[in-house]
């Protein structure tokens, strides 16, 4: 009976997701292997997203709220303490699981033997499913080239035993931060299906802060020792540059000039220790 095997922890860390997130919570709830608990993280919500998660009778939710706005990591870190499955996961309040994203995962991993698992994708514009193409990931993923593990993954509470929280200090990385620890603990294997669907949306993280998140991605790089000084600097110096539409090239002369000396001395003090991965964050972001 499916009752007997084991139980996937989906945690769904929302705020403000009102617009989206009935149908992230229905693909859970539909899943075609039952044996599931869904933990939705309510961020400090301050639209209809607690009145529709409330919304909702099945036994299989959880729904816990902060307080106040925490950040993702923080909402992550709290799904997960609080899940008892054997399998963890977790979904976008404003994307969604093919049926069968969860029971594939799990039957990959269990006939494998392996722990983690990432999948394949659709991505779509806003509403317009029906314009949507199939991104096909790597059997292997270079991590040191960028975060390229997906939004469709599938892990065993080994792995979170053995990596333990995410990081708040990596807030907007904090998923590419995390593969990468896994990584050097657990092999990251590919289950060549498509099995979720990736919405891009004007309000979305990536969008919102896209210059950000690149910066936080050359950080996380430097922490878990993927590239070193020169090779992060070179790629901040690039972030930085593209900031300002167009004149590329300009920009990026310019910045080499006035700001190099800066963004070394910055990724020293993190590489060192003497200062704190948010620091250094903020430090490159007012530069």
């Amino acid at each position: 009976m499916e009752d007997a095997l084991p139980k996937v922890s989906i945690v769904l860390p929302t705020y403000n997701g009102a617009r989206y997130i009935r149908h992230s919570i229905e693909s859970c709830l539909a899943q075609t292997y039952s044996n599931i608990e869904l933990i939705v993280i309510d961020d400090g919500c301050t639209d209809a997203t607690p009145e529709i998660v409330r919304s909702y009778r099945d036994r299989r939710m959880k729904y816990i709220r902060h307080g106040r706005n925490r950040s993702l990591p923080h909402s992550l870190n709290t799904g997960f303490a609080a899940a008892a499955g054997e399998y963890l996961t977790w979904i976008s309040d404003d994307n969604f699981y093919y049926k069968e994203a969860v029971g594939k995962m799990l039957s990959f991993l269990r006939e494998a033997g392996g722990h983690f698992v990432y999948c394949d994708y659709y991505l779509f514009q806003g509403d317009n499913l029906f314009n949507r193409r199939v991104v096909r990931l790597p059997d292997t993923i270079a991590l040191e080239k960028g975060n390229h593990i997906g939004p469709c993954f599938l892990y065993t509470r080994a792995v979170r035993d053995a990596v333990g929280d995410y990081d708040p200090a990596a807030r907007l990385a904090e998923d590419y931060d995390y593969w990468i620890r896994v990584s050097k603990v657990f092999p990251l294997r590919h289950l060549k299906e498509t099995l979720y669907f990736y919405r891009k949306h004007e309000a979305s993280l990536f969008a919102t802060r896209y210059h950000e998140v690149k910066i936080v991605d050359c950080l996380v790089r430097l922490k878990n020792d993927l590239l070193d000084v020169e090779q992060v600097a070179g790629l901040v110096l690039d972030a930085l540059a593209r900031r300002k539409r167009g004149f590329y090239r300009i920009n990026r002369a310019l910045s080499v000039v006035l700001l190099s000396g800066k963004v070394r001395e910055i990724l020293q003090g993190l590489k060192a220790g003497q200062i704190s991965l948010e620091n250094a964050k903020a430090r490159l972001q007012g530069l």
